[in-house]
Formats: C-alpha cells, structure tokens, sequence
C-alpha cells in the first residue's frame, strides 16, 4: 500500500479552488523572483490554508491514543519500489521546514530538533512548499525552485531561523556534507542578524571505524515544536528504515529502489525524552565507540534509556553485556565466543517471541527485513520461532518472512525458515519492521526502526526500536505495516 497515512496527498489539479480570492494563498503558490541563495520560508497561516484548499486523498487521517493524561498521534510512510512522492525522506525535510514556521511564529520559543542519521547524500532534494507542485517529492536536482532544497541545507536554513538544530551523522552517500554544512557557520541568521549560524547548528562526524560492527546506524529525528495542518505539534519522534541516499533526477534512490517506512509519533514527550538521551551519548561520544557503549550500558544497567508505557516502547543498543550482548571485534558472529543478542529485557524481538511462547490462539508473526543473518542471533531467532511452531496446541502459527541479505546464505541458507512458515528471499525491501499478532488475547505489536535482525546490530553498532501496542480488533498502525510487507510478499 503506497504513502500510508500520510498527512495529506496534494493534489495540485484541485488546488485552485478557492485561491484566486486569497492573496496570501495565491502568493505561495507563485512566490516572487527572489535573488539567488534567498531563503523560502512557509507561514503557519499558509500551511493551514494549503491544507484547507486541497482535496484530501489519504487512506486514513492515523491513529490516535489517549491514555495516561496524553493524546499521542501516529502516521505511517511508506515507499514502494518506484515510488517518487512522500517517501520517509520527504518528511525529514518537511518537519525542518515546519519547525521553522513554528519558530517565525513564536520568536521567544525555544524550538529544538535533533537528527540522527547513517548515511547521508549531498543530491537529495526536497521540496518543502505545499503550494508547490514540487511538495513531497526528493529528487537529485532543485526540481521546484525556490520551492525545493537539498536537505542538508534544510538542516542549515533551520539553524539561519534560530531553530536550535543537533546533527550527527557517520557516511557521506557522495561528496562531504560536512564541509558542506561547515562552509555556513559563519552566515548571520536571517531572523537575527547578531547570531549567526553556529549558535544554532551544532554538528558531529562519528569515527567509529568502517567495519560493520562501528556503524552509527540510527536514522531518526526529534522535534519540540512544528506547525501542523491544522494545530501547533510537539514532542515529536520520526523514525526510519531507511538513509538519506542519493536520489535520481526522477525521484528514484541512486542504486536503491527499495521497499523503506518510516513512523511519526506526535505529542509523547517521555518518548521524545528516551531519544534525546540516546542522541546526546552518541554526539558526546562520536569519537570513540568503546566510550559510547559505556555509557549507553551505564544506563542500561539503571533502566534509566528505554522507554515504555501502555503503547508504546523505545529500544536502544548496545543491548547490556550480561547475559547474551557479548561482542569480540574481529571473531565471526557466529562464534562460540560472541553472544546471542536474545535478552528479553532489552531486545523488543526476544521479548515478543518469547511472550509469543506463552500464550494461546492465533499467533501470527510478520517479518520484513534488509538483513536476517544466520550468525548466533539469527540462529537463535530461528530456533525459538521452531520450538513454538512445533509445540502442542491448536492455535495457528502463522509466520511469514521477507528478506533481502543474509550474510551466511551459503552456509546456513535462509530457507530453513520454510520448514515453519513462508520465507521470500532476496526482496527489494531496506525495512526493518516485525509485526505480531496474538488474537487469543487481542494484542497486535510493530517493531520498526534501523535495527536488523543479526548479532552487531544488537550488541556494537548505534540503532533504536520503537514498539507500538494496540489491543482492539480496530489497530491501525498494525494493519498500516501488514500492508507494506503484503505489497511485497
């Protein structure tokens, strides 16, 4: 299913109506010839009035929990191969561009955005303007104008309209986006002359190595405050399979047609609160892998990291040491040596398979996966989901997989899985998403985020988890993320 709740799908053959009699509105869609390097920035009024002129195409306006005193709202993206409009990436940029309008808004607030990401390409080029036939689109080249911009300067006109904005990132996809972003510190904000651009931008390469296991792997973004269609959003959480890559001229990932979600989590600040910690122990130790691991342990070790509630779970690695997180740099990963990542405590997989083990009924299980690798992790996946599969019961066990990458494949080949359900091999999908559902007690989970199932990405590299739980028959993002994996399977 393509853009799956998605805030709105713009359709500019029915954006007309109504603008001729609304300057402002008719302005945005023509912005004036501005000198080169001038900067677009959308009025909160406008984002409102773009949303109110246009005929909204969505499958659903997303899911909303009130529990505990919060009102937390969720929507789901979701890229198909092919796909050229309103991928996850698209939405790094328009959350940039909206924590700016909020902050033109509301001068004296304090707007803060922190953004986490692996790999990131100099050509990716969003356009940000709702009026604009470009909005929703990322492409390799400045396709709308003055409407569109590379990300990475996204990041850069946040800082120019003192939006307090932390990056941290390891791979440059192409050229170096840090001498890119660096070569603006200098430049005097547009909303205060005064300040300049590294007051409010601060930016970090990690040096954690080349090997697999020194990966940053996380691909995240928080946000304080932003303009919605409709109202002012806060504590926002946007999380994603997939890296910032280079695109094509037609909107396609460079090399990458891949299969990629990504989650927006509105208005949960304890959640938004877990990934800022994380953030700040990977910016702080961006030099040094074994300082990093330190410290995310020392919290670990005080439950003081993750996050979790009555619906929703945030998992940060590296998972602790004891009992199953050891990792020796430079030994296979499935050696006797190495770990096996399954710890039910800090691993959401662990924890749900083996509940999965526990219960009666329908059991159904969903996985999507870049990489499912055989070593001593996936070894272990395997065997937990057989002995279940294989014990006594009437209940349906019901799994199926999908997979792109096993590292072990000539050795310890994915179609094992087929003696317990349905594996497909070799798909194009970068996703890291698992879906459970357990109908004899009404429990449906989503695991999403930039962790894949194999030992390193448990116990040495950077990643998070977030886990949605939903206990009706009526669970939306569940069905959002069967969706994308059917559109495949």
């Amino acid at each position: 299913m393509k853009n799956i709740f998605i805030y709105t799908a713009f359709l500019l053959s029915l954006f007309t109506y109504g603008c001729k009699d609304n300057p402002e509105l008719a302005a945005l869609q023509a912005p004036d010839q501005r000198k080169e390097g001038a900067d677009l920035t959308i009025k909160a009024s406008q984002y409102q009035l773009a949303a109110k002129g246009l005929s909204i195409a969505t499958v659903s306006s997303g899911n909303t929990f009130n529990y505990e005193g919060r009102t937390v709202n969720v929507k789901t993206y979701s890229r198909n191969v092919g796909d050229t409009k309103n991928s996850p990436v698209f939405k790094y940029g328009d959350l940039l561009n909206r924590a700016i309008s909020y902050k033109n808004a509301h001068p004296q607030t304090d707007v803060q955005v922190k953004f986490a990401m692996y790999k990131i390409g100099f050509n990716s080029y969003v356009g940000f303007n709702p009026a604009d036939p470009s909005y929703g689109y990322v492409k390799g080249n400045d396709h709308g104008g003055d409407s569109s911009e590379k990300l990475i300067y996204s990041i850069v006109k946040a800082a120019l309209n003192q939006v307090q904005i932390d990056f941290v990132y390891q791979f440059d996809v192409s050229e170096s986006v840090f001498n890119y972003i660096n070569g603006f510190m200098e430049d005097p904000c547009l909303t205060d002359p005064t300040k300049k651009v590294k007051d409010y931008l601060k930016m970090r390469k990690v040096d954690w190595g080349t090997a697999a296991y020194q990966q940053m792997h996380a691909k995240f973004m928080t946000v304080s405050h932003y303009t919605g269609d409709t109202e002012d959003v806060m504590n926002t959480v946007f999380s994603t399979t997939g890296n910032v890559d280079d695109h094509g001229n037609d909107g396609i990932p460079s090399g990458k047609d891949w299969v990629q979600s990504g989650i927006l989590i509105n208005g949960h600040a304890e959640l938004m609160a877990s990934f800022n910690k994380y953030f700040k122990l990977i910016f702080d130790n961006n030099a040094n892998q074994t300082n990093f691991h330190t410290a995310v342990r020392d919290m670990h070790s005080s439950n003081s990291l993750n996050y979790d509630d009555l619906h929703f779970s945030s998992y940060f690695t590296p998972i602790p040491v004891s009992p199953a997180g050891n990792y020796v740099a430079g030994q296979p990963d499935s050696a006797a040596v190495q770990g096996n990542a399954w710890d039910p405590a800090f691993n959401p997989v662990a924890r749900y398979v083996s509940q999965m083990a526990t219960v009666g009924g329908d059991r159904y299980l969903k996985v999507n996966m870049y990489h499912l690798k055989m070593d001593n992790y996936g070894k272990k996946f395997y065997n937990e989901l057989q002995s279940i599969y294989q014990s006594p019961g009437s209940g349906l066990r019901h799994f199926r997989f999908l997979a792109k990458e096993n590292s072990y494949q000539s050795t310890r080949p994915l179609s094992v899985f087929n003696s317990i359900g349905i594996m497909r091999y070799i798909k194009p999908t970068h996703a890291k998403n698992i879906t459970f559902a357990f109908s004899g007690i009404s429990t449906y989970y989503t695991l999403t985020g930039s962790t894949n199932l194999k030992l390193d990405e448990n116990a040495s590299k950077a990643n998070s988890t977030i886990v949605v739980k939903e206990y009706t028959t009526d669970h939306p993002v569940y069905n959002a993320y069967k969706d994308i994996f059917e559109y495949q399977f």
